[in-house]
């Protein structure tokens, strides 16, 4: 039997406006949450103070699953970016579950694997660029993976590990060399993809 089905045939759902929390940073998890409907961002606050996106989780992705299996308190804060719908799964049910299917353990480490390659892909894409060029690699990050979500300039500082000051002074200047359009707000068209690709690869 597939994860999948038997994470699904052990779930309560439970339904989470746009901004409302999850779980908070500090706290004790109880469980595994299962992502159905919306987006998801796991949220950390470094000693400056300033937020971070770490993750994305969209429909079928999994939350909470590293603090809970490491026996650590959460690390990040998770916050519903738009009205989404995740199921819950208590943890003895999840322990109870890997013991007695042990091939849903292995798709498990499967799944982690996967998750743990794209996070260090973000963070060493990120470690030799400018802010300029962090930004740019959001948008068009983004983009291709949340086509629908129309993003804060905030939001966007957070995934791109700068300020939100910053983000707009470099939205300004993609804007005045024709790379991006603004002009309805918050929403942000890109116009010139291949510029922008050259900007995010620059240091």
């Amino acid at each position: 039997m597939q994860l999948k089905e038997l994470l699904d045939k052990a779930q309560t759902l439970r339904r989470f406006k746009a901004g409302q929390v999850i779980f908070e940073a500090g706290g004790e998890p109880q469980g595994l949450y299962k992502v159905h409907e919306g987006l998801i961002k796991l949220d950390s606050t470094s000693a400056s103070g300033a937020a971070h996106t770490l993750r994305l989780i969209g429909p079928e992705g999994l939350v909470g699953y590293r603090a809970l299996f490491a026996g650590e308190n959460y690390y990040a804060t998770a916050i519903a970016v738009e009205e989404s719908v995740l199921s819950f799964v208590p943890k003895n049910e999840i322990l109870a579950l890997f013991r007695d299917h042990p091939e849903a353990a292995m798709q498990f480490l499967e799944f982690l694997s996967r998750d743990l390659r794209l996070a260090e892909s973000k963070w060493t894409g990120q470690m030799d660029k400018d802010a300029a060029a962090r930004i740019a690699d959001a948008l068009l990050f983004l983009q291709q993976n949340f086509p629908q979500q129309n993003w804060t300039r905030k939001e966007i500082a957070q995934w791109a590990g700068t300020t939100p000051e910053t983000v707009i002074r470099t939205l300004a200047t993609f804007e005045k060399e024709g790379i991006i359009d603004q002009s309805s707000g918050r929403t942000i068209q890109i116009k010139n993809r291949e510029l922008l690709l050259s900007k995010s690869a620059e240091d």
